[in-house]
């Protein structure tokens, strides 16, 4: 037995059937290939909807009996980190033996190999609609798993232990962001869904915020609602008194505006995708201002009833990707929808993420307070704030001023912050400053200003004179007269702003093509009433397949369902969709 270990996998003859020899190990025992696999398999105790990661299945042992025990929505995934192996597993089946077990595994349609490349990928691919792989397996769609298993099939798993452990992670957590999404879908999903067509109306009459890509030429500065804001805006204030004032351009969150206009700082962008009603008391006294300056950067899906309150001229849309959804994927094809980004959670990621496309090159340094991702004992935002007005208004003999609940609540863990010091944080807020660190911190001349709050991925630096690129006037605004048919260049070169950046869409053509496409949904829920209520009569087969093709497109309809991560002809499913046309028509044929 000795004679037969070799570097490069190789097919070796056991007691029992067949081992593997590779890189001077026997990858399965050469006494009973099977034996341990196999005991894996009758140990388990497997529930629905389990996707199991077959780690390095060199051999199909054990497979097909683990297949026979598989319970409802259970897959098996053949991974293999090892280039070598990999290879050796698909020319192993020139061995009758072997060739008819992994035969009769792939008839059973409940296993396939993944590719390197699809391996590497797998998170990703969990998640979506529908996936093919590269061999013809047509994976299930995301929200069929709600858990994952991994089996060492052989001893190749040793070659690359961390990889496997990494690669499981990242399944667990895939999945657990799809159902964590599911949820604020099922809290949130109705509210984003009626407020995204609503605000979507007014879109041809705003500014378009693509106006602002590659224009601000001066130092970017950006404000969270944290407790480091009390220290930028000091130092604004101090900076202003100095001479300064027009050297800065200016973004802010929502929670932030109103610590701002409080000391005389009026910003120059204000950011929204909050979709519920309570985000409107941060917007208390900030009319004036939006009027005259401020120009207000909201997200399709946040609430209508305050961006309607906006002027138009001062109102810019982007589109958060809120659902993966196919209506949403053909929106964007047709060019209906404003420039799109993915779902941070926080407002004040989404802020810096737009502040760094506004900066005309990396060369323009965007600077960030209040970003904090954390608070200290008693004190939760920043002075001026919505949530430290709220509080002091509650103060009495029994309620301080100081909201020590917050920090010492069950969802609360203490951590250090940027000086050492203790701070207190959620994993909710932990989990925005990781977001943070993956998507910024390779960004060039982006700088945390504040000294309080989790350690950010990022140089530390104060937007000081010395680091003001220049110190003309350069506050952006689109110059763009909607009672005009021709941009005004004189005033573009004023502000520095590239003419070759704006791109002002066709209000009238815009428009009309939004009013067909609502035209269109109209008449697509009109068929899909007259449907469900009987009153267009089909065979059973096809009235089904009518309604999944109209419905399938159409995932605002039930995407805040419970179970409206996937399709269904149920009664039950159909009776809370017919519900929903109503509101839907309605929202649609409004002028």
């Amino acid at each position: 037995m000795e004679n037969i270990i070799d570097r490069k996998p190789c097919l070796v003859t056991a007691a029992q059937g067949f081992s593997v020899s590779y890189n001077n190990k026997l990858l399965y025992s050469k006494y009973s290939p099977d034996k341990a696999i196999l005991q894996t398999v009758m140990s388990l105790n497997l529930l629905p909807g389990t996707l199991i990661l077959c780690l390095s299945p060199v051999l199909p042992y054990g497979l097909f009996e683990l297949i026979q025990k598989l319970p409802q929505n259970c897959l098996l995934l053949g991974i293999e980190a090892d280039s070598e192996l990999l290879e050796f597993i698909k020319t192993s089946e020139s061995e009758s033996t072997i060739k008819a077990e992994w035969q009769k595994i792939n008839e059973t349609g409940k296993f396939t190999m993944l590719s390197k490349e699809e391996i590497l990928n797998l998170p990703v691919i969990l998640n979506k609609k529908q996936y093919v792989t590269n061999s013809g397996f047509s994976l299930p769609a995301g929200g069929t798993f709600r858990r994952v298993l991994c089996i060492n099939c052989s001893a190749g798993t040793q070659f690359h232990t961390a990889f496997y452990t990494e690669l499981l992670q990242s399944c667990v957590n895939a999945i657990m962001t799809f159902w964590s999404n599911a949820v604020t879908l099922t809290k949130f999903g109705h509210n984003y869904s009626k407020n995204f067509f609503k605000n979507l109306k007014l879109l041809p009459q705003t500014k378009p915020i693509q106006n602002y890509f590659n224009s601000v030429s001066k130092s970017i500065i950006v404000f969270g609602a944290g407790q480091s804001i009390d220290k930028g805006i000091a130092q604004l204030k101090q900076n202003i008194l100095n001479g300064h004032a027009d050297d800065y351009y200016i973004l802010c969150a929502d929670t932030a505006l109103q610590p701002l206009l409080k000391n005389n700082i009026i910003p120059d962008g204000v950011f929204i995708e909050e979709a519920q009603q309570v985000i409107t008391k941060a917007f208390i006294g900030t009319a004036k201002a939006i009027q005259n300056k401020t120009q207000v950067f909201a997200g399709l899906s946040s609430i209508s009833r305050l961006t309607h309150n906006f002027p138009l001229e001062r109102l810019s849309f982007f589109t958060t990707l809120y659902t993966d959804a196919d209506f949403i994927h053909n929106m964007q094809a047709l060019n209906l929808l404003s420039p799109a980004n993915k779902p941070f959670g926080s407002v004040g990621l989404t802020a810096v993420y737009y502040a760094l496309r506004f900066r005309k090159n990396d060369d323009v340094p965007v600077f960030i307070y209040g970003l904090d991702f954390s608070f200290s004992a008693g004190i939760t935002h920043g002075k001026g704030t919505p949530a430290h007005t709220n509080r002091l208004l509650s103060v009495n003999r029994l309620n301080p001023v100081q909201n020590y609940g917050s920090a010492f609540s069950e969802s609360t863990q203490a951590a250090t912050d940027k000086k050492g010091s203790k701070i207190f944080t959620t994993h909710i807020l932990s989990s925005y400053a990781a977001t943070f660190n993956s998507l910024f911190q390779n960004e060039k001349n982006l700088f945390d200003s504040s000294e309080t709050g989790l350690p950010l991925a990022i140089p530390a630096a104060n937007p000081s004179v010395s680091n003001i690129p220049g110190k003309a006037d350069i506050r952006v605004k689109p110059v763009y007269d909607t009672n005009k048919s021709e941009y005004d260049m004189k005033q573009c070169e004023h502000n520095n702003i590239s003419a070759t950046h704006m791109s002002f869409p066709n209000s009238t053509q815009e428009a009309a093509k939004l009013t067909e496409f609502f035209t269109n949904e109209s008449s697509a829920l009109n068929e899909l009433k007259d449907i469900l209520t009987g009153k267009i009569t089909l065979s059973e087969e096809e009235r089904n397949n009518r309604i999944l093709e109209l419905i399938s497109q159409r995932e605002y309809l039930y995407l805040h369902f419970p179970d409206g991560h996937k399709v269904s002809t149920d009664v039950s499913f159909l009776k809370r969709v017919r519900a929903e046309i109503e509101v839907f028509l309605k929202i649609f044929g409004e002028k």
